[in-house]
C-alpha cells in the first residue's frame, strides 16, 4: 500500500490534516475532469470513498449511501465552478439547462427513497450498454459530419428535454454520479447538441440535480444509525467539503481547457474517456 493509500484509507472518524489535503487534491483531479467533459465525477469520488469508510470502520449498511451523498454534495461545487467558466465561453443553453435540470432535479429527489435501499450496481449492466453503445457511435462519426455539427441549429423539443431529463435523474441517484456523462452522450446524439454546448449545459444541469438528489439524501439519512461523527445525514461534511474545494480550484481550469481543444479532437478524448469509463464499470 502507498503513503497515499494509507492515508485515504485511515480509519477514525476525524480526517488528519494530510488526510484532509489528499482528498482535496482528489477533487482537483476530478474538478478538472467535471469541467473539460461536463460530468460530475462521482464515478472516482464514489469508490475511493467506499475504500476510505471502509477502513474507518464505518457500518457496510450505510457506507454506500455516504459516499454517494457525500460525492453529490462535492458534485455540486464542482459543476458550479465549472459551468460559470462555460458560460463565460458561450458553451450555455439555458432553456436545456432549466428543462433538463429541473426535470432530473425532481425525478432524482423521488428516486431517493428507493436509492436508500437499493445499490447502484443493480443499474450497472444497462448503464454501461448504453454509455458504450453512445460512445460507439461519436466515436465512428466521420469528421465531415462532425464538423457539421458546431451549432445548434435547432430548438429542441421539449419532450426530448424532459425525457432526457428523467432519465438522467435516475441514474444519477441510483448510481452516484453527476449524470454528464450519461446526458451528454443523449443530447449529441439524439437532441444534436454541438459537443462543447452539450458539455456546458450539463454542467449547469447537473447542479440543479446534484442539488435535489444531495438533499434527498441528508433528509433520508437523518437519524440512521452508524454514521459518522461529521455527518449530516448521509453526507460527510469532512471528506465532502475537501473534495468541494478541490473541485472548485480546478473546475475552471477543466472548463478552460475544453475551450481549447478543437472539437473533433474533443469529442475523439470524450468518446474514448466514456469507452474507458464504461470498462473500469464493468470490472469494478
Amino acid at each position: 500500500m502507498t503513503i497515499v493509500e494509507g492515508c485515504l484509507l485511515s480509519g477514525g472518524d476525524d480526517l488528519t490534516i494530510i488526510d484532509f489535503l489528499l482528498f482535496v487534491a482528489v477533487g482537483c483531479g476530478v474538478g478538472f475532469l467535471a469541467g473539460l467533459f461536463g460530468v460530475g465525477g462521482g464515478f472516482i469520488m464514489v469508490p475511493i470513498l467506499v475504500l476510505s469508510y471502509e477502513h474507518a470502520g464505518v457500518s457496510p449498511s450505510v457506507l454506500t449511501h455516504l459516499s454517494i451523498g457525500t460525492s453529490l454534495f462535492a458534485i455540486i461545487f464542482g459543476s458550479a465552478a465549472s459551468a460559470y467558466q462555460h458560460q463565460k465561453q458561450g458553451n450555455m443553453d439555458w432553456r436545456s439547462v432549466f428543462l433538463i435540470g429541473f426535470s432530473s432535479a425532481l425525478t432524482a429527489f423521488a428516486t431517493t427513497r428507493l436509492a436508500a435501499s437499493l445499490s447502484g450496481g443493480q443499474l450497472r449492466w444497462a448503464f454501461v450498454i448504453i454509455l458504450m453503445a453512445a460512445a460507439i457511435k461519436m466515436m465512428t462519426e466521420g469528421q465531415a459530419k462532425a464538423m457539421k455539427q458546431l451549432e445548434l441549429s435547432e430548438k429542441p423539443s421539449l419532450k426530448g428535454l424532459l425525457g432526457a431529463g428523467v432519465a438522467t435523474g435516475v441514474v444519477s441517484t441510483l448510481a452516484g454520479i453527476g449524470g454528464g456523462v450519461f446526458i451528454i452522450p443523449l443530447m449529441y446524439n439524439f437532441l444534436h447538441f454541438p459537443l462543447r454546448l452539450a458539455i456546458g449545459t450539463s454542467s449547469a444541469a447537473i447542479v440543479i440535480t446534484a442539488l435535489f438528489s444531495v438533499t434527498g439524501y441528508i433528509l433520508n439519512g437523518m437519524g440512521r444509525p452508524g454514521l459518522p461523527e461529521w455527518s449530516l445525514g448521509f453526507v460527510d461534511l469532512q471528506r465532502g467539503a475537501a473534495l468541494a474545494i478541490g473541485m472548485l480550484l480546478m473546475g475552471r481550469v477543466g472548463a478552460y481547457a475544453s475551450s481549447k481543444i478543437h472539437p473533433f479532437h474533443l469529442r475523439k478524448v470524450f468518446t474514448l474517456f466514456v469507452l474507458l469509463l464504461s470498462i473500469y464499470m464493468l470490472l469494478k
